[in-house]
């Protein structure tokens, strides 16, 4: 190739690099007019295209072309940052090698500079993660990063980077390759929405902003809050680079971002991604408008501040975490929103102090699992007074897609009760780390802001009575909910309060009622003991308009007054947790039992489940120091199917108030439709009782476990009480022992022979009839018969008979019963009375006399009598 031909190459080459961005990688010593020329000729084209084209800002160095550094391998400019400080600017930029040789490349061949256009020079350092990079193998490629620090004035298309090799023929051993130089439409600056890559640990990150959000904050100050995701695009584990985010304003202020307590860790595993959040407590008056997100590398021992990248911040938005009463308020929790609302609450206090329970319901309404943080809860008031909150419920809190937590908030407030003068604040986690030995100065997020602020609901409670309905909206559904009944009940040396719970469906869609727990409080004093609920029908489905019953029931001293009294319905949560879903105010006025007279009956229950109470009859058993006060009582299945009230439970009451616990004997089975079952009730009255004629039974279905009692099992309480009117009867003496009425059973024995045998035995035979209510079901039969036969010398002889065994059902049976006894020896004849005895619990009452004569037709014939031989009257004369 001729000089000539050499030249041209040269000119061509320069042209192109003067072309694409000022930046010349080859020397030209030429003078030539013809090169002079066509070098005005292209500056005065640049030019006239500056000046009719608006200057395009660019964000790439992509089109900064590359340097040889052999004749097959190349060194580009793929990064450069600014970081603005007190005593200057840091810059730092990235040069990437590529060795498309076949032998490796040696780094202490190459080094670089930075020059300005004034001339003035500047020798940077490659940063020490990159000084141990001494070669790159054969078609691959190593980044090094320099730094240097520059004067505040000076901007970064001011600078040439220069590529300089060792060369050994030069005067000063060295040769420069080439230079790059930043455009002047160049920015550092990420814009909005867009992604930048970077390195961290030497690992390739890309870096967005998410959003910033601004919440209030006190004494003239805001919290902002920037959300950035980190995408680990490397192959390795990126772990806690060490890293530090600024907030910078327009006016080059630079303001340090905290990362929030779930952000101060960053392990990221290859191709994951993690969001952080970032914050910082600034003034109200600062615009953050076109404000940047710089994300600076701390370096070495001296943990020099390395500027990494800096993104524009979107335009924020103001948090308006202020909620209105039973309205949702939406927090992003991992990017996902979750809605936070205060579904209820409910005040009780006196004397200047008050008790707020409240229900604050978080559901999660994203697409993945969520890990709710520990909000600081606190209720604040009008004059800025705090009253924390304490709850474990979010401890260790995760909420799936869709799921929903329901928390119970309690705590006690002075004032006079008024909530619409408080709020409820949820204020992210304020984390504090425990100095350390030697360490003076621990790291810590020393700020906190609401995400939540909720005005007070209206107290969910009835009013001052019974029945009035009280009508709740929450996340299950609307229901409808009043007290039917409220009563106080005898049991043993205590007392039950009762109350009956109607729950209606007032929504138009069927609802699954959740499972639910009772509590007490009386004249502000909750009762934490035995509290029960029990359910009337078994299922939790509510189509619309229907109605189910529950009852709650407690026990408390017997001589305890009460002035007022609420009733709360629990939503259980766990076993261990539960939350409030409504209460119930009375004024503690006990209702009056239901009344039946006697004679009277009661019909319980619905159309189709409905059944006929009753008193049959009662009467009493006299005892030597007690009485026994025994009454019949019925149930009849009035509907189409098997059905019956569950086992019951009586008391006994006197007119002066005295309670006795009656014994009840109760068929197993449940009656079928029409069907009567008996109830026998039996309580021992001290003689002392001067009258029963004026006693009630009361009367009421028995529970235990929380559900009603059947079978063999043993009540623990009873509700649906009724009290009956008893009146106890004296039973007249029967004449005759026919038609005598042992219920269910009917008997009849009035041909009775006995029957003399001459000697010391007696026999005795009865025709009896013995027959039984087929429409009738009972307990154990506890009665017993005697039959007592009475000499006329005045001697009693029993026979203790069993209706259903020793007395058979059925018509015309006999009885034969034989008496030995010296007292019918030589008898010939006479009379005896036969008693039939009612006997229950070794007491007895006669139901029944008559008189009958022996039969003497089974006496043996008596011989004629004749005198001895030898004897009698031989008179001699």
């Amino acid at each position: 190739m001729d000089h000539k031909k050499v030249m041209m190459t040269l000119l061509a080459s320069m042209l192109f690099i003067s072309t694409s961005g000022g930046i010349a990688a080859a020397a030209n010593t030429s003078t030539s007019s013809n090169k002079t020329s066509k070098n005005n000729e292209t500056n005065n084209t640049t030019k006239k295209e500056q000046t009719t084209t608006v200057t395009k800002v660019v964000h790439t160095l992509a089109n900064v072309p590359a340097v040889k550094v052999t004749a097959r391998s190349t060194v580009k400019l793929t990064d450069v940052n600014l970081l603005s400080q007190d005593d200057g600017n840091t810059v730092t930029y990235t040069l990437t090698y590529k060795n498309n040789d076949s032998t490796p490349m040696m780094m202490l061949d190459y080094w670089s500079k930075v020059k300005t256009k004034g001339g003035t020079t500047f020798s940077p350092k490659l940063i020490a993660k990159d000084q141990e990079k001494k070669t790159v193998s054969p078609g691959s490629t190593v980044d090094l990063t320099y730094v240097m620090k520059v004067g505040r004035e000076v901007k970064l298309s001011d600078l040439n980077f220069l590529i300089v090799k060792w060369d050994f023929s030069k005067p000063n051993y060295e040769s420069t390759l080439g230079k790059f130089n930043v455009p002047a439409s160049y920015s550092i600056t990420t814009p909005v929405g867009k992604t930048k890559t970077v390195r961290l640990s030497d690992s390739a990150v890309k870096v967005k902003v998410s959003g910033i959000k601004v919440y209030p904050g006190e004494d003239k100050k805001q919290y902002v809050k920037v959300g950035v995701n980190l995408n680990n695009i490397s192959y390795k584990l990126l772990d806690n680079p060490n890293i530090k985010w600024i907030l910078r304003t327009p006016n080059g202020t630079n303001y340090p971002l905290t990362p929030d307590k779930d952000s101060t860790g960053i392990s990221i595993q290859a191709q994951a991604n993690k969001t952080l959040s970032l914050m910082a407590s600034l003034p109200t008056a600062l615009k953050l408008e076109k404000s940047e997100l710089l994300l600076v590398e701390e370096q070495g021992e001296e943990k020099t501040a390395l500027p990494v990248a800096a993104l524009q911040l979107p335009e924020a938005s103001q948090s308006n975490v202020d909620t209105a009463v039973n309205q949702p308020n939406i927090i992003s929790i991992d990017g996902q929103p979750v809605s936070t609302l205060l579904e209820s609450a409910r005040v009780r206090g006196e004397n200047e102090e008050y008790d707020l329970t409240m229900q604050w319901v978080i559901k999660n309404q994203g697409k993945k699992e969520v890990k709710v943080p520990k909000y600081g809860l606190e209720i604040r008031t009008e004059d800025g007074t705090s009253y924390p909150i304490e709850t474990k419920a979010l401890d260790d809190l995760k909420l799936k897609p869709g799921a929903t937590k329901t928390i119970k908030l309690i705590t006690t407030i002075q004032g006079d009760g008024d909530t619409s003068k408080i709020k409820l604040y949820a204020m992210t986690p304020i984390t504090k780390e425990e100095s350390k030995e030697g360490n003076t100065n621990p790291s810590s997020f020393e700020f906190s802001y609401p995400v939540g602020i909720y005005a007070i609901p209206e107290s969910v409670t009835s009013g001052d009575g019974l029945t009035t309905e009280t009508v709740i909206k929450n996340s299950k559904g609307t229901f409808g909910v009043s007290v039917g009944s409220l009563q106080r009940l005898p049991w043993t040396d205590s007392d039950i309060i009762a109350a009956k719970v109607t729950i209606r469906n007032a929504s138009a869609k069927t609802v699954q009622l959740p499972e639910l727990e009772a509590m007490f409080t009386i004249d502000s004093a909750r009762i934490d003991g035995d509290t029960k609920l029990i359910r009337a029908q078994g299922g939790k489905l509510l189509g619309p308009g229907m109605t189910t019953e529950a009852y709650l029931l407690t026990k408390i001293p017997s001589e305890l007054n009460m002035s007022r009294l609420e009733v709360t319905l629990l939503e259980k949560v766990s076993e261990e947790e539960s939350n409030d879903w409504i209460t119930l105010s009375t004024s503690g006025l006990i209702q009056p039992l239901s009344y039946v007279g006697a004679g009277k009956t009661f019909t319980q229950g619905t159309a189709e489940k409905e059944t006929e109470l009753g008193v049959r009859r009662t009467y009493v058993y006299p005892g030597s120091s007690s009485d026994i006060v025994y009454t019949e009582f019925e149930m009849t299945n009035k509907s189409l199917r098997q059905s019956g009230l569950a086992k019951l439970v009586g008391y006994y009451k006197t007119a002066d108030g005295q309670y006795y616990k009656a014994t009840a004997k109760q068929a197993d089975r449940v009656p079928g439709p029409g069907q009567k079952s008996v109830v026998t009730f039996w309580a021992k009255v001290p003689k002392s009782v001067t009258s029963t004629s004026d006693m009630r039974l009361i009367v009421g279905e028995g529970v235990a476990d929380n559900k009603f009692v059947s079978g063999e099992g043993e009540a623990t309480a009873y509700v649906n009480a009724m009290s009956f009117e008893v009146q106890p009867k004296s039973l007249p003496v029967l004449s005759s022992l026919n038609d005598i009425d042992l219920y269910p059973y009917k008997f009849s024995g009035s041909n009775i022979r006995a029957y003399l045998t001459g000697g010391t035995a007696v026999q005795i035979e009865m025709i009896y009839s013995l027959t039984q209510e087929e429409a009738v079901d009972s307990g154990e039969y506890g009665h017993k018969l005697i039959l007592s036969l009475t000499d006329g010398s005045g001697k009693v002889f029993d026979k203790e008979l069993t209706p259903g065994t020793d007395l058979k059902t059925g018509i015309n049976q006999t009885l034969n019963w034989s008496i030995d006894d010296t007292v019918f020896d030589k008898i010939r004849g006479g009379s005896y009375r036969v008693a039939l005895y009612d006997v229950f619990e070794g007491q007895r009452i006669r139901l029944a006399e008559q008189g009958y004569s022996y039969d003497v037709s089974k006496l043996p014939k008596e011989e004629p009598e004749f005198p001895e031989e030898g004897s009698g009257n031989n008179n001699t004369k």
